[in-house]
């Protein structure tokens, strides 16, 4: 068939269809149309991986746009993925979750801001533009929905049973706001996401939560996240929020003599869960220390740690007899007994081993701790494998610049 003919045949269907469709009289047919079937009009030409049969790892790349895949058992790098709506600009994975047995991984985009303000991390902590929750599939990270969150978006966190998606907001610019005059004015907000809804367009939005000055740290109660924890950096607490009632919100002294809304004394910053759901460890960037929080009791309790350096996500051991703790400057992994304060060793990083740690995980088995290396953040970082015994390094895995989060996920 010459193409004249095809178009003239398709002129003239089309010219029929829409006769049919535009008649509106009653008892004419509808026109119902097949739906598409054919290819999509922006496919993913990324190899799907095969994922691993132990422990998969994933890094948030914030300084390269990338997400890094990790066999560990295998101990291999299984490949450094682009990521994000930019496809210039830096667009700044902050944190990353998964949930493995659905195929799908979530990330937090933090742009970077304009100007640096004081703090940690507060190059993402100074933004001005939205940030963006992005829900990757795990076969090749490519995007398969997404919708705007605030300002800053700290850290990203899903529940147990992967009905909820929480994101907390780390905004400095509305913590050091001048104009504020309340400490409500000051807060920012945890927004709360189903992540059944995300779709490449037209999202629902999140129910947005203000909870606190400068939240970062954020864990979820076991097994449905019906209460979100986050450290309030820039109001030296620890926020409750029950997410089925938002209005209930608790926010807990992280010690005696705290800062003014805006001007903290302590910095919470890191929040980590016990194997047991039981304690929350709480990192404070400002006064050097890690102390702990009980999910049933709402209070602090036991010891405290002092830390030479500032202390940001740490892990519990297996048993919770342990905690792990990556500082910086000192750069170092502090080991210490949960139920003393007690430290039990140092181990010290130089820059080439280890240049700024900001987080320790374990593997699913407990058998394996890892390091994150937020690096120089000009160039390619790494994560580190170690004995959790002797801290001794087993394997070092080449990751993207600047990461800031190890997640594991194990096979479903």
């Amino acid at each position: 068939m010459s193409r004249p003919e095809a178009g003239s045949r398709w002129v003239v269907t089309a010219f029929a269809a829409l006769t049919v469709a535009c008649t509106g009289a009653e008892g004419e047919p509808t026109i119902v149309y097949d739906p598409y079937e054919g290819e999509p009009a922006f496919p993913s030409r990324r190899e799907a991986y095969t994922m691993p049969s132990g422990d998969l790892g994933l890094t948030s790349d914030n300084g390269s746009d990338t997400v890094t895949l990790i066999d560990l058992g295998a101990g291999e790098v299984m490949g450094i993925e682009p990521i994000g709506r930019d496809p210039v600009d830096n667009d700044g994975p902050h944190h990353i979750t998964a949930n493995r047995a659905e195929g799908f991984a979530y990330v937090a985009l933090a742009y970077p801001a304009p100007a640096i303000a004081a703090g940690p991390h507060a190059a993402h902590g100074s933004s001005t533009r939205s940030g963006f929750v992005q829900k990757l599939s795990l076969d090749d990270l490519s995007i398969v929905g997404e919708v705007r969150v605030d300002t800053n978006p700290g850290d990203i966190v899903l529940s147990e049973d992967g009905r909820r998606l929480v994101v907390s907001h780390f905004d400095l610019q509305k913590a050091i706001d001048p104009g504020a005059v309340s400490a409500d004015e000051r807060r920012a907000t945890l927004a709360v996401i189903d992540p059944d809804t995300l779709v490449m367009s037209g999202s629902p939005g999140p129910l947005l939560i203000t909870t606190c000055v400068a939240p970062h740290g954020t864990v979820l109660s076991r097994p449905d996240g019906r209460f979100a924890f986050a450290a309030c950096y820039g109001e030296d607490s620890v926020a409750v929020v029950d997410l089925d009632d938002p209005a209930a919100i608790t926010r807990v002294q992280v010690g005696s003599e705290p800062g003014p809304p805006g001007a903290p004394a302590y910095g919470p910053y890191g929040l980590s869960m016990s194997a047991d759901g039981g304690t929350l460890a709480v990192s404070s960037t400002l006064s050097h220390d890690v102390r702990f929080f009980g999910v049933a009791s709402r209070a602090f309790e036991g010891a405290v740690i002092s830390t030479s350096g500032a202390p940001y996500f740490a892990a519990f051991s297996q048993d919770g007899t342990k905690l792990y703790i990556p500082t910086q400057s000192p750069d170092a992994l502090v080991v210490a007994e949960v139920a003393t304060g007690s430290v039990l060793s140092v181990l010290p990083f130089s820059g080439e081993s280890c240049a700024l740690p900001h987080e320790a995980v374990l593997s699913s088995d407990g058998l394996t701790l890892y390091v994150v290396c937020e690096g120089d953040h000009a160039s390619a970082s790494h994560v580190l494998s170690l004995d959790p015994e002797t801290l001794a390094v087993r394997t070092t895995f080449t990751v993207g610049v600047y990461p800031d989060r190890l997640f594991v996920a194990p096979a479903p």
